[in-house]
């Protein structure tokens, strides 16, 4: 197997769906907050046909795969799928997309038609990619590290219908995407085992995870907006009652010994900085410090600070 970094989840989707599960249904952001899911889920959804692609084919040339990968060069970039070789690298950009989509070249724009006739505009998918191929090669040249960058557009499925000005940058479904790998050239290659052994190392080493903005700043939210509680992960009802021995639901009577913890992720995903004790109290409905503190003890975070002044930061 040589896929050296896996797709995660998106924070994004935790964050929209803490909020999501906090805020009254007719709350006025509820709207935009789940057409935000939807769009973020059928991203990941389609990424992840790609993923399947990688899983399931060998390649006979040395190679590493990066999926996600977040660099910085001049400035941060995001990387879908990466593939490197000892003779060149290539960038997949995945789009899924649902409509009639046009992707224009001046200006540089990718407008969809939904089935209702509502036409949205996005960021050119060809100028995106280009970007992130100039800004990978500027990476790769930091390091003195010289081989083609390539770059293909995915379209996640068949299904999807695209119109398209007469470019050179290849757009592929994800099952034709092992023979265009196989197409490049790989007469000689341009890294010896040495150089290329280390570069997937310095890859592996210069990701970043990408970090949201937390929910309540990222759409101007007020924080007493959002419902407190632990909520029940069997009936999804808010309101569980501590107890010696963990949680009670009232609706259910569903026990767990680790339902605050779900909460106290919520928190961060809302809210982000640092948690205290009191945010904790706060939030969980508990009332004593010393529960608070063994709540909190209990999960894997960052502790800052000693007694009354300690403060925790979730990790990522």
């Amino acid at each position: 197997m040589f896929i050296y970094k896996r797709r995660m989840a998106p924070l994004m989707l935790a964050s929209l769906d803490a909020a999501i599960g906090r805020l009254p249904n007719t709350h006025e952001m509820m709207p935009i907050l789940s057409a935000r899911l939807a769009a973020v889920q059928a991203g990941f959804g389609g990424e992840q046909e790609l993923d399947k692609v990688f899983d399931r084919y060998s390649f006979s040339m040395k190679h590493g795969v990066f999926h996600d990968m977040s660099l910085m060069s001049s400035t941060y970039f995001q990387v879908d799928t990466l593939l490197v070789t000892p003779w060149f690298a290539v960038l997949f950009e995945v789009k899924n997309i649902s409509g009639e989509l046009i992707v224009t070249a001046n200006p540089p724009q990718l407008i969809r038609k939904s089935d209702s006739g509502q036409v949205t505009g996005f960021q050119s998918p060809l100028a995106q990619l280009e970007s992130n191929c100039e800004l990978f090669q500027d990476w790769l040249s930091s390091r003195g590290v010289s081989i083609p960058v390539y770059g293909a557009v995915v379209l996640a499925y068949a299904k999807q219908r695209i119109d398209v000005f007469d470019t050179v940058v290849p757009i592929l479904f994800p099952h034709s995407v092992p023979t265009f790998i196989r197409k490049l050239p790989t007469e000689s290659p341009l890294l010896e085992e040495k150089t290329f052994s280390k570069l997937l190392v310095d890859l592996k080493k210069s990701h970043r995870s990408f970090r949201p903005s937390p929910i309540s700043e990222m759409y101007k939210i007020p924080k007493h907006d959002f419902r407190t509680g632990v909520i029940c992960p069997e009936c999804g009802v808010l309101g569980m009652e501590k107890y010696m021995g963990g949680w009670r639901c009232l609706a259910c009577g569903v026990t767990s010994r680790t339902a605050h913890e779900q909460a106290i992720r919520d928190w961060f995903h809302l809210f982000g900085g640092e948690m205290t004790n009191k945010d904790c109290r706060e939030f969980l409905h508990v009332d004593r410090q010393q529960t608070a503190h063994r709540l909190l003890a209990s999960m894997e975070l960052e502790a800052r600070g000693t007694k009354r002044g300690r403060t925790y930061r979730i990790k990522i």
